[in-house]
């Protein structure tokens, strides 16, 4: 039997949190916190409202629309403290993550990172897990002027390739960055996440192909199903 070449997309770019990184238990614990401290409920949907942000968008999300009343600094430096010990030494890639980018990066497909979260954070965390060296560049939220409820981080990551979005997929666990990188051009695949788990459906309805993990990404690109439009 004669084999057939698997075509792949050029680039790949990757949310953190909930799609490579199994962390998003720690950040409802992590924005708790401070309504935890004044002891306050933590208003409903809110844990949700802000999973995207960056923590400058977030500490404004928060004092604007919860009955917290403390400074933004403060706010911003009790998520630190409570995040940079789990994202330094206890923050795992989801199962078959590992397998998923070193499947790319053998094959030439080239990587990316949008995320939320500030690079203190997420770079040591890459390092430790020994992926870091497999990605071609870096975008934070904290880079451009609006969260993930914008394209702009996207599109920042794709210009740094120096690719199109229709050169590139963009992999999201949440329904607000998906969405966003659909409507801005971008092959779109929804990866599962207990966290967004309300979303599934309409996270799947913006997904060209949705995965329970990582690993379901990689058979399916074994099998021909993730191809993005150029190719």
């Amino acid at each position: 039997m004669k084999n057939t070449k698997v075509i792949l997309p050029k680039a790949f770019i990757f949310d953190l949190d909930g799609t490579l990184l199994d962390s998003m238990p720690l950040w409802d614990d992590v924005y708790s916190a401070p309504f935890r401290d004044a002891d306050i409920d933590v208003p409903e949907g809110y844990l949700l409202a802000v999973n995207h942000l960056s923590l400058k968008d977030c500490a404004d999300y928060t004092l604007k629309n919860t009955p917290l009343s403390i400074s933004e600094q403060k706010l911003v430096d009790i998520w630190n403290k409570h995040s940079r010990y789990a994202y330094e030494n206890t923050v795992p890639l989801k199962e078959g993550a590992k397998e998923l980018l070193g499947f790319l990066h053998d094959n030439g497909v080239r990587l990316a990172v949008a995320t939320a979260l500030p690079y203190d954070l997420f770079v040591p965390c890459l390092k430790r897990l020994e992926v870091y060296g497999l990605f071609d560049c870096f975008v934070s939220t904290d880079d451009v002027s609006k969260g993930k409820d914008s394209p702009e981080v996207y599109l920042r990551a794709a210009r740094k390739l120096g690719l199109q979005p229709s050169d590139c997929v963009v992999a999201e666990d949440s329904h607000i960055g998906i969405k966003s990188a659909k409507d801005a051009g971008f092959s779109t695949v929804g990866v599962y996440d207990k966290a967004s788990e309300k979303y599934t459906d309409l996270i799947r309805s913006f997904s060209d192909f949705y995965a329970k993990s990582p690993s379901d990404i990689v058979q399916a690109l074994k099998d021909g199903k993730i191809i993005n439009a150029k190719n």
